[in-house]
């Protein structure tokens, strides 16, 4: 059974979109969404594979070298145009084209496919889910989760000795 996104799931991804590098904090302000919610949501969707990532966006126009830029351009398999304030103006405009792709992508009851965290299979029907520390784990059967359980065991402990050790500093 895919987990659908909510309205709050997804005002936290376009508040991510705009700026990757906001803290939780400045997202809450922004969405009217409580801190830790947040977090937990933020967690949840990097845990289930949704959120791989928050990748920097480039301002190409503050490249001075370049040999720099033909990298780049390698890179991103571009050719410039005709100078590289065109070919920075180029790669800004489809870094913004792909943002707006993914936002118009992103919409409430939007379904996503769970795999499970031991075999790989899909998860149909209601997920099994280990929770430790601030992580969860999602599984396609109670046979899984076990045998992740026992498999992971010294790994899961160690994690949740770290996280029980940084909420005691942090109180």
């Amino acid at each position: 059974m895919p987990l659908h996104l909510d309205n709050k799931d997804i005002e936290i991804i376009k508040s991510l979109l705009k700026d990757g590098r906001k803290s939780f904090r400045q997202i809450s302000r922004e969405t009217g969404i409580t801190t830790p919610t947040v977090k937990a949501r933020f967690e949840r969707l990097v845990n289930i594979g949704f959120i791989e990532g928050v990748l920097p966006v480039f301002d190409f126009g503050k490249v001075n070298n370049t040999k720099d830029i033909i990298q780049i351009q390698n890179i991103n398999k571009g050719k410039p145009k005709k100078g590289k304030e065109d070919f920075h103006k180029n790669a800004n405009n489809k870094i913004f084209e792909e943002v707006d792709r993914i936002e118009e992508k992103i919409t409430n009851g939007l379904a996503i496919n769970l795999e499970c965290d031991y075999c790989h299979g899909p998860v149909l029907g209601k997920p099994r889910v280990l929770k430790f520390a601030d992580l969860e784990r999602f599984f396609c059967c109670n046979s899984c989760k076990t045998d992740y359980n026992e498999k992971y065991k010294g790994r899961i402990e160690s994690i949740k000795r770290r996280y029980e050790g940084k909420s005691e500093i942090e109180i």
